[in-house]
This record gives C-alpha cells, structure tokens and sequence, in this order.
C-alpha cells in the first residue's frame, strides 16, 4: 500500500472512532430490489442465492453506499501526512463500493457457519490510483465484542481484498493521490 505507515496508523485510528462515527448497514426495508443489471451476473452478488434462511438482515440485500443507513457518510481522507474526515463524493464512492458487496458475501458466509456478534466494525481501505480496496474487521472491535465470538470471526472474515477500474479523486490538494478509510458497523443480530 501507498504510504504504508501513515495508512496503518490511520486504520487504527480510524477504526477507534466512537461506534457512532461508524456507519450502520441494514437491509433497505422499503428499497426495491435490484434489477439483474444493477446486480450484474455474479451468483456472490444476488442476495437471494447468498443469503441462507435465518441470516442476519444486513446478508439479505446488497451492501451499497446508497442503502448505508443516513446516507454513503464519510470517509479518512489520507494526503501525504494529512488526516481528515471528508463528506464522500462520488469519485471516493466509486473507489469504496465494488468492496462492499464481497465483503457481504465473505461476512455472511461466516455468519451462516458460526455463531456471530451481534455486530461487526469493518474498515474499508481504498487506494483509488492503485485500483484496490481491502476490507477486514476493525481490531479495536475484535478486542470490544465477546471475546468468545469476536476473533474468530474476524479470523474467518480474514482480508476481502478487490481491484476496480484505477481512479484519481481529486481529495488531496496539489495533485497528490488519497488512501481512502471507510467505517462501517454491520447489525448481524437476526
């Protein structure tokens, strides 16, 4: 990763925020579903193949910016040695999301094969000018939940990591190329 030490001490910072800096993701209940387009063909990203019965609400619809409960949020914004929080627009969206719904695929397969917390913090990184994003379950968390059930599902969760399509949001000034830190707590209680 781009800058590698200012990134690690900002995922640890980023994910001791207080749990209400974290973005919440719930099933949309009143969301109309998506079309097969809006899906694409990929069986890991219909809901209705990867959900098993009984699985916690969060695994029943995609995991898109737009369906976060309050809205896509805000993002760490990591220039150089710079460190802010930022309103996300829709370049740093495009950088964040295609790991959303792999990460849904991967928490959910855990949740349907052990018991799970009641919730989980994942933190999202994203390097738009590299094409890559990785997702795993926010170390402050793991020490927070039960100790019987947080880590081993974040061990099971393990490192989601994606490639997209490289980008060059324009949230660093002079030029600079921006590490992208996102929140996320998922409700799994069923």
């Amino acid at each position: 990763m781009r800058r590698l030490a200012p990134l690690v001490a900002l995922v640890a910072c980023a994910s001791c925020a207080p749990a209400g800096e974290a973005t919440v993701v719930r099933a949309p209940t009143d969301a109309a579903a998506p079309t097969t387009s809006q899906r694409g063909s990929d069986a890991a990203r219909r809901p209705s193949e990867a959900a098993p019965p009984g699985a916690p609400d969060a695994c029943s619809q995609p995991w898109t910016l737009e369906g976060m409960a309050g809205g896509p949020g805000r993002a760490v914004v990591v220039c150089g040695h710079d460190v802010r929080r930022a309103e996300l627009d829709a370049d740093m969206a495009r950088a964040i999301a295609p790991a959303l719904d792999p990460a849904r695929v991967r928490v959910c397969a855990c949740a349907a094969k052990m018991h799970a917390p009641a919730h989980v913090d994942l933190v999202v990184t994203a390097v738009p000018a590299q094409g890559r994003a990785t997702v795993r379950v926010s170390q402050d968390d793991v020490d927070d939940v039960d100790p019987d059930l947080g880590p081993p599902f974040a061990a099971c969760v393990g490192v989601v990591s994606v490639s997209f399509a490289p980008s060059h949001p324009d949230a660093c000034p002079a030029g600079e190329e921006p590490s992208l830190v996102y929140p996320a707590r998922i409700d799994l209680a069923p």
